[in-house]
């Protein structure tokens, strides 16, 4: 958990006086980690271990992910479920590859908006005026954010 998320993540972890597992099937989803209670962090198929938004949001505590900042007019079509594209990044902070994982910021509030997995790298992106950047992978308001809420 601590290489994967960071220490601010495994120090949580070791402090909860409950953790609960559950296994489930999902096309995306393969395991969700309950803290005290609070769904906290999923195992994905394609990104590994992921932490919930609500959490972050709950908590203040933000996984060692790059962050790609977006304008406002990508922020609604984001959270929709549609994945970054090169346009809407403003700025980079940090540096990754294909595969990685990466949350995206709007830059006006500087508040996390979604979480996703690199389709460019970092460099690729900057040098790029089209395309794809970054798969949304779990948004405010979809469905993972719901269960979180009503856990």
């Amino acid at each position: 958990m601590k290489s994967s998320l960071g220490e601010v993540f495994a120090t949580y972890f070791e402090k909860a006086s409950r953790i609960e597992v559950a296994s489930v099937k999902h096309e995306e989803i393969e395991e969700m980690y309950y803290v005290d209670g609070v769904l906290t962090v999923v195992k994905t198929r394609s990104a590994g271990l992921v932490p919930t938004l609500f959490f972050i949001y709950k908590n203040s505590v933000y996984p060692v992910f790059p962050n790609v900042y977006v304008d406002s007019g990508a922020v609604p079509r984001i959270l929709n479920g549609a994945d970054v594209m090169v346009p809407g990044i403003k700025k980079i902070d940090g540096e990754f590859k294909p595969g990685d994982r990466v949350l995206v910021r709007e830059i006006e509030k500087n508040r996390v908006i979604a979480l996703g997995i690199a389709i460019m790298g970092s460099d690729e992106i900057r040098g790029a005026q089209k395309g794809k950047a970054v798969r949304n992978i779990h948004y405010l308001g979809d469905e993972l954010w719901e269960l979180s809420t009503k856990s």
